[in-house]
């Protein structure tokens, strides 16, 4: 990863994480409060619901005792035990019901049969049990029973807070039972009082529901005895919003830190990382060979002086390379002059001599001359070709062509080479290991010039004795190599390191500039001439060159 990108990544963790620090437990504690408000309302509401319940059952308390203190109801009294045949009107009960506001109301004698019913009429002369079993309860608040009206759908069972009261008139006893039913109108109003869904549940099944709550929701409960239950949905929507909105605050607030973060952290970086960038690329320059390279920067402090040593270092290194490039190319020319000059010596002996020879059979008249001077002249003219070799292939080392790379078939080139030993020397073999499709971009004149070299000191080298000349080509993903290979007496370990140096020769005659030659070539097609094989048994010469990997060989 790039410094400039870890800058960058740097400076957007900075803002985003004393951001989440301070939001994240922010978010915690207003969770906390808006459940712990969310409690309170819920706990408020209930009392409320409670409290509107308590009021409901107290005027229904109240009214019954009017009822029973009213003279109205001392006259039933009064007339029911002076006249006992004169039965108490069904509508009497009803009349005195609404009179009061109760909505439960039931005129009973003292052994618990209805004498008039308001709440359901047809109940008159039956008993009913489940109510007059209040008046055996003795409780200062209302009661909540299950009491059985008529409804558009029938017979239905509702709950309650009733409660019951005797009326006395001498030795006669009779028993007022009232109350308010808990109905559709009871939940309006506690829906309306606690803003929740509220709905008053009966043997398990809603027997009334008001309100609404949003999802997600909470419930409190409400037991009425035995008979009902109150059930208080209150909405969680609100509390769950306020959470969802600070969130998306918080993540809009990451978003836009973290992308300012980021583009603040690429203008730094790119400002702070210039001069690095400037000196990596200018080290890689350097070590591809350009030592020219200077880099420009106005940065101060230590990088301003690291960028000037970097520019002193390369100004050093040029003058330094130069110096000793200057100083090895002068070292290496006056070896080849001192070596050529030594090779140039040998042939001036012979032809000194020869003429000193001349010389002095023509001065004493020598009956000879003609034929001495036959032989002279064959030394001369011998040791002269000679000379003109060594200058020839001098000429060539010293004044190479720049080659003129185009895509070679390597198999199809060596094939061609090959063609010309196609009768070899006898005792030798050539076995020919050619791969198709290597192709390199060469000289293709140059190429054949290394591969005739090559198989010539091959043939040569097993000239005494004969043996197998393998010339193989073959081709890995980077490279295209061809391999001449023979079983003569190899190249001696002291040798082979200075095969290549030009004018050092083993052979008898040899000039010693021909593998020189070859390296040469292969170093100027940006590949490698590389020596193996084991002493005794054979050399192998490696030509390694750049693989030209879906190029269209030249015809």
């Amino acid at each position: 990863m790039r410094l400039r990108t870890r800058l960058a990544l740097a400076f957007a963790l900075l803002a985003l994480v004393p951001l989440a620090v301070v939001v994240l437990p922010t978010l915690s504690r207003l969770r906390d409060t808006l459940s712990r408000e969310l409690d309170a309302r819920m706990q408020a509401a209930t009392t409320s619901a409670q409290e509107a319940l308590e009021r409901s059952g107290a005027t229904a308390r109240r009214a019954v005792e009017e009822l029973v203190d009213s003279p109205a109801m001392e006259d039933l009294a009064r007339d029911a035990r002076e006249h006992p045949t004169r039965a108490i009107q069904a509508g009497t009960a009803g009349a005195l019901m609404k009179t009061r506001g109760l909505t439960v109301l039931s005129l009973f004698d003292n052994d618990g049969r209805v004498l008039s019913s308001g709440h359901l009429p047809a109940r008159r002369g039956d008993p009913d049990p489940a109510l007059f079993h209040v008046t055996r309860v003795k409780a200062s608040r209302p009661l909540p029973v299950r009491v059985e009206v008529r409804t558009p759908s029938g017979l239905r069972q509702l709950p309650a807070l009733v409660t019951a009261r005797p009326v006395d008139y001498g030795d006669l006893r009779l028993w007022v039972v009232g109350g308010v039913l808990l109905d559709e109108g009871l939940t309006q109003h506690l829906a309306r009082l606690t803003q929740a869904r509220v709905s008053l549940l009966a043997e398990g099944a809603e027997v009334a529901v008001a309100g609404d709550a949003a999802p997600p929701t909470v419930a409190r409960e409400l037991p009425l005895g035995e008979a009902a239950t109150v059930r208080l949905v209150f909405s969680r929507a609100a509390a769950r919003e306020a959470e969802e909105g600070v969130m998306r605050a918080f993540l809009l607030l990451a978003g836009l830190g973290g992308a300012f973060a980021v583009l603040l952290g690429l203008l730094v970086s790119r400002w702070m990382t210039r001069p690095v960038e400037a000196l990596t690329e200018g080290a890689r320059r350097v070590a591809e060979g350009a030592l020219d390279v200077r880099v420009e920067s106005d940065a101060t402090g230590e990088v301003g002086e690291l960028v000037k040593t970097f520019n002193h270092m390369t100004s050093e290194l040029k003058a330094t390379t130069e110096r000793l490039v200057a100083s090895e190319r002068i070292a290496a020319w006056q070896e080849v002059a001192r070596r050529l000059a030594h090779e140039i010596k040998n042939p001036l002996t012979p032809i000194r001599m020869s003429l000193e020879t001349l010389l002095a059979a023509q001065e004493a008249r020598h009956p000879r001359f003609p034929e001495l001077f036959k032989e002279s002249a064959g030394v001369v003219l011998e040791e002269v070709d000679r000379l003109r070799r060594i200058v020839d292939e001098f000429s060539r080392f010293a004044r190479m062509p720049k080659p003129q790379l185009a895509p070679v078939d390597l198999s199809e080139l060596t094939q061609s080479v090959l063609a010309l030993y196609a009768t070899p020397p006898p005792g030798i073999e050539v076995q020919p290991s050619l791969q198709t499709g290597v192709v390199a971009r060469v000289d293709r004149d140059m190429l054949t010039q290394v591969l005739v070299n090559l198989v010539k000191n091959a043939e040569e080298a097993m000239a005494d004795k004969g043996g197998s000349l393998r010339v193989r080509v073959k081709g890995t993903e980077a490279d295209a190599i061809i391999e001449v290979e023979d079983s003569g007496p190899g190249i001696p370990p002291e040798n082979r390191a200075r095969i290549f140096e030009p004018y050092f020769t083993t052979k008898e005659g040899g000039t010693g500039l021909g593998l020189a030659i070859a390296a040469r070539i292969l170093q100027e097609h940006g590949g490698k001439l590389e020596a193996g094989g084991e002493p005794g048994r054979g050399a192998r010469f490696s030509v390694v060159l750049p693989r030209a990997e879906g190029a269209t060989p030249a015809g």
